[in-house]
């Protein structure tokens, strides 16, 4: 057949292929395929449709529609040409599409086409299950996992059990990121698949009518014919063919519009007027300077196409959205999701069709739907919406929708995400009349950013679901805490990363919930409690921020929130055995491995929210958490019920001193002072607290400074630090001392002067333990030389008055030192004197006590277990257990998250 098509003229040809219908029309590629003559026909048929196609497009068209008439053939044929394109694309070897690989596009859209006129749904049915498959396809994590370009932080991960973080290196990890991406070239500017018209109503091989017209071997850019909208298409608007230009009054997530949303990667500029789009847009390479050299150059890296049958079944899709609308309903969630998940893939082709795919299904779905029901308001809001969604993504032309990058653990707040997010937003306005779009889509969104095997896809997923904000299932939230448990498996920078994303999805989904449903979720509180147990300070930050959004939820005014809470805490004794059939007949690949070893003791939450404390970075966010927890009751979930409001007093003290900002002391303008009326609210709810306590003279201290009526740092601790120590001390000393050296050594820097005057306040009122003193004195004696030398000295000075054996000053090496010993009024002799004599106070007081360590860091000390294992393993316990607890969001934990296992710390 072949031969004869080859050998005769132009009416023979036609007259043979007319013939060949009825011989092909009995065809069962299904049952041929085992045989190999499936594969063979369907070569020959592809070949034929490759030489004749142009000429005769009637009679090709017939061909394949005969076939297509039995729909079990179409499975087969669409297999053979996903294939085929992948063989014709492994044998490409150039960065150009050139050969037999630009042949097969023409002819497999072509023949794509064909198929759908004749069998619609079975056609689109086959080739999404094929998309379906970007999901689970291997993903091979380029050199670097990810790492923005340009950050040079991505494997900067801070850890509490490191030393301190100081200032300038913090700020050097916040500003150490790309501002401006460098220059992305989106491949070949001349490759024979480029769309230069930017037409609503795009063809790589044009149809005119019911059959195909236009050239099958390799075509010219410039040849782009818009179809007559006959049959099964339609037209939606004259003046959107052709059309193209940024969008403006894009919805972002927060509901406010975005007027300038361009791709950093995309030679946009930033546009402040509808009209100036275009202009703009075809003038960013002269503005750019970019040569022919510099685009050769830049596309060196990027020598040879990769595409897997996803990707064949995308390009394919995208043909046939134009013509089909109802067909694609039910697909919708999973079309948009790949689609936007793709939109800054490497291959240019996949970037075309990506946006090919959404403006035809916007084209055909949007546009006639408001044709056909006219379901127009007044201003014809919908239309415009629309229109402006189809006229942004054209006005791409190719380019990446936005920046390829994924968030680190100093980074989560990506420009990308924002541009993703509101264009879900957009999508979802548009396709109005799916009105549980919303929610199927998220579903779609969650499924993928737990099972997909790609890490960038994941973190989109997860990106695209916050955007979507569907409503929330206990499934869900339980389903997260388990991928979050498996993470936790493999700790390096990029599985950190992608905490940063689960938890922040699992944030906007608290915020979605009603309040009174959040007492429902206890394993998110508990969650949260376990994750405290993190060494890894950005970790620790996201998970604060999840834990007052939870608390801000729950009501701790009676004992109902404190039994729920405490009925569902993990426990060491818990029996699998107790939750019943469902969880003991579940196949055993659906469980969690089995978390061994024995829970910490639970302090309660007070004390891991103190540890935040401890670094700049997280301090903030730790003040925030003890704000809400400013509470009398529930002091067996948040802290022992002797100590806690000591701790809690301890722990902000320094914090309300700040805000003192008239205080002479403390004049100059800090960050941590700009908070002066919150700081009155955590005072009175303080005061609140001790009058349940019935401590009524330390309630009136604090409500004098919540109504403005104390204004010096000096005046509240000449009044608190009495009430404080008649109360706790020395029963207690130990623990508050602890903290604010801790505090001194590792915390902001902030802090120092306001802790070392609180030091010098209780030493004051208090006798000092000699087991402490030496700690205490190594840690305070590093300021003297610093700019808070005065301060250091008055510590030092306190220290040694309360740890003479004799009061009064009678110890004859420290008689020069206190002027009016009876009534414990110190007064500090010239620096220079103290100097003298601060090497035999050292080694004197370390001597007598060397026997005596003070207890800090005892549990790791004795274990042997570096202090960042001993954290990860109790984070992991911990979570562990709380999932133990829990039937719901059970499924084969082995399918969670697949790349944590396979992805390495490169």
């Amino acid at each position: 057949m072949q031969r004869q098509l080859d050998a005769v003229d132009i009416i023979a040809q036609h007259q043979v292929l007319t013939c060949m219908a009825p011989w092909i029309e009995n065809l069962n590629f299904w049952k041929l395929k085992d045989s190999g003559w499936s594969e063979r026909l369907l070569k020959s048929l592809y070949y034929v449709t490759w030489r004749h196609g142009d000429q005769f497009p009637d009679e090709i068209e017939k061909l394949w529609s005969t076939i297509a008439s039995k729909p079990r053939n179409i499975s087969p044929v669409l297999d053979f040409l996903i294939t085929k394109g992948i063989e014709d694309c492994d044998s490409n070897a150039s960065a150009e599409i050139t050969g037999a690989f630009a042949t097969y596009f023409s002819v497999a859209k072509r023949v794509s086409l064909y198929l759908a006129r004749i069998c619609p749904q079975r056609t689109i049915d086959h080739l999404v299950y094929q998309l379906s498959q970007r999901m689970l396809e291997d993903s091979i994590e380029p050199i670097g996992y990810g790492v923005n370009r340009g950050d040079s932080s991505g494997n900067f991960v801070l850890e509490f059990s490191q030393g301190p973080a100081t200032a300038p290196q913090v700020a050097s990890v916040a500003d150490n990121q790309p501002h401006m991406s460098p220059l992305l070239v989106r491949g070949s500017l001349d490759g024979p698949l480029r769309n230069t018209s930017g037409s609503l109503s795009w063809r790589t091989g044009g149809v005119g009518g019911r059959s195909a017209s236009g050239p099958l071997s390799p075509m010219p850019p410039e040849l782009n014919i818009v179809p007559v909208a006959t049959g099964r298409s339609g037209q939606l608007l004259p003046s959107l063919v052709n059309s193209s230009g940024p969008l403006m009054g894009v919805r972002s997530s927060t509901g406010t519009v975005r007027s300038r949303h361009m791709s950093r990667d995309s030679g946009d500029y930033l546009i402040d007027t509808p009209n100036s789009g275009e202009d703009l847009l075809h003038s960013g390479m002269a503005m750019h300077g970019v040569n022919a050299k510099e685009l050769q150059s830049a596309l060196q890296g990027h020598q040879q196409h990769s595409l897997t049958h996803a990707d064949i079944a995308l390009i394919l899709l995208a043909e046939i959205a134009y013509e089909n609308d109802e067909d694609f309903r039910e697909h919708l969630p999973l079309l948009f999701h790949v689609t936007f998940v793709s939109m800054d893939s490497s291959e240019d082709i996949v970037l075309e069709h990506c946006q090919h795919l959404l403006v035809n299904l916007l084209y055909s779905l949007a546009g006639r739907h408001l044709e056909l029901y006219e379901v127009e308001n007044s201003d014809g809001e919908n239309k415009q919406q629309v229109v402006s969604l189809i006229k942004y993504v054209q006005s791409k032309r190719g380019s990446m929708m936005w920046e390829n990058e994924d968030p680190t653990v100093v980074r989560t707040d990506l420009p990308s995400a924002a541009l993703l997010s509101a264009l879900v937003q957009s999508m979802v306005d548009a396709i109005f009349f799916q009105g549980d779009l919303r929610e199927t889509w998220g579903t779609e969104a969650l499924k993928w950013a737990m099972e997909c095997t790609s890490r960038h896809l994941a973190c989109r997923s997860h990106q695209i679901y916050r955007a979507l904000r569907p409503s929330v299932t206990s499934d869900a939230c339980v389903a997260l805490l388990r991928c979050l448990h498996r993470c936790l498996s493999n700790p390096i920078p990029p599985v950190l990363g992608f905490i940063m994303e689960i938890l922040l999805t699992l944030q906007v989904m608290v915020e979605n919930m009603e309040p009174e449903k959040v007492i429902l979720y206890p394993q998110l509180f508990w969650g949260c409690v376990a994750m405290m147990h993190t060494d890894f300070i950005h970790v620790y930050c996201q998970v604060l921020e999840l834990f007052s959004r939870i608390i801000d939820r729950l009501s701790f005014r009676d004992k109902t929130t404190e039994n729920v809470l405490l009925s569902s805490m993990p426990r060491d004794e818990f029996n699998t055995n107790d939750l019943g059939d469902f969880q003991r007949t579940e196949s055993r690949g659906y469980e969690m491995p089995p978390s061994s070893g024995t829970l910490p003791k639970f302090e309660g939450v007070q004390p891991l929210v103190l540890k935040g404390l401890m670094s700049t970075v997280s301090h903030e966010f730790s003040i925030e958490v003890l704000s809400r927890i400013t509470v009398p009751s529930c002091d067996s979930i948040f802290g022992d019920t002797e100590t806690r409001l000591l701790m809690h007093i301890t722990g902000l003290l320094p914090w309300l001193c700040l805000q003192l900002s008239q205080d002479q002391v403390m004049a100059s303008a800090l960050p941590l002072q700009q908070q002066y009326q919150k700081a009155c609210s955590v005072a009175a709810n303080i005061a609140t607290w001790c009058r349940a306590k019935s401590l009524d003279e330390l309630a009136t201290v604090f409500v004098a400074y919540s109504r403005g009526e104390i204004k010096r740092v000096d005046n509240l601790l000449a009044c608190v630090s009495p009430l404080l120590c008649n109360k706790w001390f020395p029963k207690h000393s130990a623990l508050a001392f602890g903290h604010l050296l801790r505090l001194l050594k590792k915390g902001p820097v902030d802090y120092q002067r306001v802790i070392l005057l609180m030091l010098k306040a209780l030493l004051q009122h208090t006798p000092m333990d000699a087991s402490q003193s030496p700690h205490m004195y190594t840690i305070v004696s590093q300021l003297v030389e610093s700019t808070l030398c005065w301060e250091a000295l008055s510590v030092l000075e306190a220290l040694l008055q309360s740890c003479s054996p004799v009061q009064g000053g009678s110890h004859p090496q420290d008689s020069g030192y206190f002027e009016n010993g009876a009534d414990h009024e110190k007064t500090l002799v010239p620096q220079t004197s103290f100097k003298a004599r601060s090497g035999p106070l050292q080694y004197t007081m370390m001597a007598a006590t060397m026997s005596q360590a003070f207890p800090l860091g005892a549990a790791a000390g004795e274990s042997g277990i570096p202090p960042r294992d001993v954290a990860l393993q109790n984070t992991r316990l911990i979570l562990g257990r709380v999932l133990d607890s829990c039937a719901l969001g059970r499924r084969d934990y082995r399918r969670l998250v697949p790349f944590v296992t396979t992805i390495a710390n490169m």
